[in-house]
């Protein structure tokens, strides 16, 4: 575990005498979520961005600053996963960060103390520097492990990320956790990131899936044309107002369409949508990019 306290992780960073860990999280979901196996994963992922890219129905989109991607069980979610990536499969990033849902509720905004996240396929590190550049930017941030160990959102991104920019980049990531999405964190993390992310070569990453029923279709599509106009009063109206009942991470994808914006990523991509009956989910992939 992380080298410091109970106490500590529930403390602003600027308030506690952190040292970042150099320890590895271990995965938690392998063998559930996606193959523990590296071979049987490797394989899997290779041949589901083989699969996206043999049979795309656009061109690969350049200058992508921000993914929006759903998560789920690679069962269900690795081909619409794979469709999305490939969009940054060649790309170089310096850092990639994620903002994302907790399944426990709080009122902060955590990063994780850990200095490498392990996947079957190998460890990626965590940016300890641009982790304590956000801490150091308001009190709502904290290095802290709370929403982390129920947390599969981010975990499963990173396999394929290996596979994708990882085969000819190094990777080195910030995990942002969202508590309770209200407005003033989203505020908080939007006005962060907007800022940090300026003159960094960096992929904003945001995790959510939209919960699938009749009522929820309209309030979809009405979500995601605020997506696409970075209408980001209405996204906070519609995640406060909507909250889990339309999606787990509407508030991270809320701060991302501000973020995107301030960064001029301002350029918005359907890449792909489906219904998963069986995990009742509503899988939306987007991006946004400078060109």
């Amino acid at each position: 575990m992380p080298a410091y306290s109970a106490l500590e992780s529930i403390l602003p960073v600027a308030m506690s005498q952190v040292s970042i860990s150099t320890t590895v999280r271990q995965p938690m979901f392998a063998g559930q979520l996606y193959p523990a196996d590296p071979n049987v994963l490797r394989e899997q992922i290779d041949a589901a961005l083989l699969e996206a890219n043999r049979n795309a129905k656009t061109p690969v989109i350049p200058y992508v600053r921000t993914l929006l991607v759903p998560h789920e069980n690679y069962k269900y979610a690795l081909p619409i996963l794979a469709e999305t990536y490939r969009h940054v499969e060649k790309a170089k990033y310096d850092l990639i960060v994620f903002v994302a849902p907790t399944v426990d509720t709080f009122n902060r905004l955590v990063i994780s103390g850990y200095g490498y996240f392990g996947t079957p396929l190998g460890n990626v590190e965590l940016s300890d520097y641009v982790r304590n550049e956000l801490c150091d930017e308001d009190d709502d941030f904290f290095i802290s492990e709370l929403g982390l160990p129920k947390g599969s959102s981010i975990e499963i991104q990173l396999p394929i990320l290996q596979r994708s920019i990882g085969k000819h980049s190094p990777l080195r990531i910030v995990p942002l956790l969202v508590g309770n999405q209200t407005v003033d964190l989203c505020n908080e993390a939007a006005s962060a990131l907007s800022e940090i992310l300026m003159s960094k070569n960096a992929l904003l990453i945001a995790v959510n899936n939209f919960n699938l029923s009749a009522e929820n279709t309209p309030l979809i599509e009405e979500f995601m044309e605020a997506m696409r106009e970075q209408d980001y009063a209405k996204l906070i109206r519609m995640t406060v107002t909507k909250g889990a009942n339309l999606g787990s991470g509407l508030g991270a994808w809320a701060i991302a369409a501000r973020a995107s914006r301030s960064l001029g990523a301002r350029n918005f991509h359907l890449i792909a949508q489906e219904s998963n009956v069986a995990v009742g989910k509503r899988f939306v992939s987007a991006c946004y990019a400078q060109q």
